[in-house]
């Protein structure tokens, strides 16, 4: 008994040698790759380090040979277009790079995920191969049994026009609770590089039924929309165009309203560059009508309006953290005092190794509600918000921070017991 107890322990003994021993190989061919950071927001990275094994994977940017940026732009199609950075720091400091992958809007998640991975990997390959692994990386094409790659000349039969149309059905019931909800949206586009042209329409219905001591208490939301945006491009920094926007809307008191807003756009950097950084000037200015479901607190049923708006927009995605902020003001001609400003403000920051900042917030200050019925307002319509109330203001803040620590290294994928 004592002999075969030994001889299994041995057997572990050899069993983990020869284990470690293989790791120990695996872990110094894994020395002499490159060290990579991917910074890519909604990617499946779990995928990436199975299909892109020949590089290190770390935690922190600072620890990175090549620090992997991917930012995102929607195309006029409906698709994606995927923009991989690739900036190089310590030895491989001034190299950079870029490129593209296009999705189509109709391309399932597995094609996107296939897609966005394989032209990461082709971008890899100049640093890839200035390391020990190159003579292990084999590149090939699949030409489809093809002898060569022909041309062909797309012709598109919708000439650049995308319909989307999306509804849903939310019906909750209880015993004393009832609440169906209703949501459709219709939107045309079609963007090229000279024209944007959006057309969506939209209706939600809301009902709540409460039961509470024999008592039914119910209150009904309704909202319908009309929008359509036409925007001309005037180079890489100026853009004109206009917004209509057509409305009805219980919780706002517009049995009926339309409005009409010519507007200018300027961008301090150039169009082509914006999935990374955008500083954008928009000047509005119009006239709109209102028709009120209720008399309002200004003993009015319907009025015209004329109105202006002024915005900044800032956004910024960078190594260092990314940052989207836009301050805007409007106001009604015929009297300045009615008018509101409206902040809004998202910011990531990377600290130090391993800290990061991150903030958001918005803030309004309202001064312009002259929809409010002049009745006063039911409790139902208070505490299920059914009906806008008066108020100068409103906002909300988040601040947070996260700090990691350990190991840089994170190649290794193991799925078991995921959420």
């Amino acid at each position: 008994m004592l002999n075969r107890t030994l001889l299994f322990l041995l057997s572990i003994v050899f069993i983990t040698n020869i284990t470690v021993a293989q790791e120990s190989n695996d872990s110094n061919i894994r020395d002499a790759a490159i060290k990579v950071f991917v910074d890519c927001y909604k990617c499946d990275e779990d995928f990436i380090r199975r299909e892109i094994p020949y590089v290190n994977y770390v935690r922190d940017r600072k620890e990175a040979d090549v620090h992997i940026l991917v930012t995102t732009e929607s195309t006029g199609s409906g698709g994606t277009e995927y923009q991989i950075n690739y900036l190089g720091q310590g030895d491989y400091e001034g190299i950079k790079d870029r490129v593209f992958y296009i999705s189509n809007a109709d391309d399932t998640n597995e094609t996107r995920r296939e897609g966005r991975t394989n032209m990461m990997a082709l971008g890899l390959m100049q640093f890839v191969s200035k390391t020990p692994l190159a003579g292990k990386i084999k590149i090939s094409y699949d030409n489809n049994g093809q002898e060569k790659v022909q041309e062909e000349i797309v012709v598109d039969k919708w000439n650049s026009w995308v319909f989307d149309t999306d509804m849903s059905l939310d019906y909750d019931q209880q015993e004393t609770y009832v609440n169906p909800d209703v949501e459709t949206d219709f939107r045309i586009e079609k963007v090229t590089p000279d024209w944007k042209v959006e057309i969506a329409a939209g209706y939600d219905y809301t009902l709540r039924k409460y039961i509470y001591e024999d008592t039914v208490y119910q209150s009904v939301r309704n909202n319908a929309t009309f929008r359509h945006l036409l925007v001309k491009s005037l180079g890489n920094h100026w853009s004109v165009g206009g917004r209509i926007y057509v409305n009805s809307d219980t919780y706002q008191n517009r049995g009926f309203a339309w409005s009409l807003y010519p507007a200018v756009e300027y961008n301090v950097f150039p169009y082509y560059e914006s999935s990374q950084k955008q500083f954008r000037f928009q000047y509005r200015i119009g006239y709109g009508y209102n028709y009120y479901t209720e008399e309002t607190i200004y003993n009015k049923m319907e009025e015209g309006l004329f109105g202006q708006s002024l915005s900044v927009a800032y956004e910024m995605r960078q190594p260092w953290g990314s940052i989207n902020t836009s301050l805007s003001g409007f106001n009604y001609l015929y009297d300045f005092s009615k008018n509101n400003v409206q902040l809004r403000s998202w910011i990531y920051i990377r600290l130090l190794k391993g800290l990061s900042l991150s903030l958001s917030g918005s803030a309004r200050f309202i001064h312009d509600q002259l929809s409010l019925p002049k009745s006063d307002a039911t409790a139902e319509e208070v505490l299920l918000r059914q009906r806008q109330l008066a108020t100068n203001y409103s906002y909300n803040l988040k601040i947070g921070f996260s700090y990691t620590f350990g190991s840089i290294y994170n190649n290794v994928v193991n799925p078991r017991f995921g959420d």
